[in-house]
């Protein structure tokens, strides 16, 4: 059944003129470089101008648009949402952008996967707008952004197969995505989200390309008798170049993982909120940062 807002959207603008909108956004380079993108926006699109906005759901754009599997669970993968997320940046930046003047504004609320068709005019447009964030980093090295600045956590590299390097890696990625996440500056991908794609590739602008990061945080562990090195760096997820990196030394233990945890985590964190990237000096521990 055709529902009320797409028979009115369709009063509005003819599907000539909708696709012939969808090929300008298509020329921005966020869609250029995303195959994703670009069928999920064009998916939501035909789907709702034939009268089937009803049928977008996370299911049916999961296997039609992402190539799921017919028992594709939803409540159990998010990449639905992870993807829709991603649109809907890559929309916002457009319409703040090159596609500031044009006729059609489409944009896609968020809780729906219903796209809607407006006017520069129209209240939905200007909200648009309004949300459009660059990203920025100044010569300091402080990223100045709103939570439009999606990072990742990839997980920390380390030599020895041993267990508590397996857990101060693995609680160290788990940690950092959840303290980036409580920042305002932020979106985080989940770090398990990330620790599975790594085990198909850990090439950086492939990740960039499949979950829409801009930044990624990873690291190094290297550990001898009761010393550990955890060698940190911030990445531009689309360059591959390194932006700054710190490097940690100080105790190992079983019995102090957890604490040694904390202070990495709280270091890594304070630097990132504040932009200063110095050689200093905490707690008797050097924290050698390069912009």
């Amino acid at each position: 059944m055709e529902n009320e807002l797409t028979a009115s959207l369709d009063t509005r603008f003819s599907k000539e003129v909708i696709n012939e909108q969808l090929q300008r956004i298509f020329q921005d380079p966020l869609f250029t470089n995303s195959d994703i993108l670009r069928r999920f926006l064009s998916f939501i699109v035909e789907q709702t101008l034939r009268g089937h906005a009803d049928w977008l759901k996370e299911y049916t754009i999961g296997v039609n648009v992402l190539n799921k599997p017919s028992n594709f669970k939803p409540g159990e993968d998010g990449i639905v949402r992870i993807h829709a997320s991603r649109l809907r940046r890559a929309l916002n930046h457009y319409y703040g952008q090159s596609g500031a003047s044009d006729t059609v504004h489409i944009s896609v609320p968020k809780g729906s996967y219903v796209p809607v068709f407006a006017g520069p005019c129209n209240t939905s447009a200007n909200e648009v707008s309004r949300n459009v964030s660059e990203i920025n980093i100044n010569v300091n090295g402080k990223f100045v952004s709103d939570k439009s600045t999606v990072v990742a956590v990839i997980p920390f590299q380390h030599s020895n197969d041993d267990k508590t390097e397996n857990s101060l890696a693995d609680g160290l990625g788990l940690q950092l995505s959840t303290a980036l996440m409580e920042m305002k500056k932020f979106s985080v991908i989940a770090y398990y989200t990330m620790r599975n794609l790594c085990k198909k590739t850990t090439d950086i602008p492939t990740i960039a390309s499949i979950l829409g990061v801009q930044y990624v945080l990873t690291g190094n562990i290297q550990s001898t008798d009761n010393r550990v090195r955890v060698h940190t760096q911030m990445i531009d997820a689309h360059t591959s170049q390194q932006l700054w990196c710190w490097m940690y030394e100080g105790q190992f233990s079983s019995e102090n993982v957890f604490e040694l945890q904390d202070e990495i985590v709280k270091l890594i964190i304070c630097k990132i909120d504040s932009g200063r990237f110095a050689k200093e000096k905490s707690d008797g521990v050097f924290i050698t940062a390069v912009a």
